[in-house]
């Protein structure tokens, strides 16, 4: 990789990387405007960091590291490199979304496990609500 390139590429990423960070701290700078630092504040925390952790783990995490070297493999060996993208991302979706039905069956359960000072508390029924609002999102996001 010639030294212009490299330069090229660090500076796509860290201007990528950098509007990221610029943009997440508008979010939670609009959040505290609106949602201040009560009750609804502090369940839709509770709520957003349960898809936020699954994230993890299926769009930046594993898949993403098991699925990017044995793409480029395929499509240098010149085999079915689509194909395999889409059963790839069909069996993603398909765990993602069995996943996210089990989550807002489960939500109360997750939302003991994350803040357990939310039992009996007007936060518990919001933060259940909210997180069944928000954990589709991960189908989305994982997708992406």
């Amino acid at each position: 990789m010639t030294p212009i390139r490299l330069v090229k590429g660090f500076a796509t990423v860290g201007g990528w990387t950098l509007a990221s960070r610029v943009l997440g701290f508008m979010r939670d700078a609009w959040i505290a405007a609106v949602l201040g630092t009560g009750p609804a504040a502090q369940a839709f925390i509770v709520a957003f960091s349960l898809p936020n952790m699954f994230r993890r783990f299926f769009a930046e995490g594993a898949f993403n590291t098991a699925f990017v070297p044995m793409f480029s493999k395929k499509f240098e060996a010149g085999e079915d490199a689509e194909g395999f993208a889409r059963d790839s991302l069909s069996g993603l979706a398909t765990v993602v979304i069995a996943l996210t039905l089990v989550a807002q069956l489960a939500m109360p359960w997750l939302v003991l496990a994350m803040a357990s000072g939310f039992a009996g508390d007007e936060r518990f029924d919001l933060a259940v609500t909210y997180g069944r609002i928000a954990f589709p999102y991960i189908l989305f996001i994982s997708l992406a």
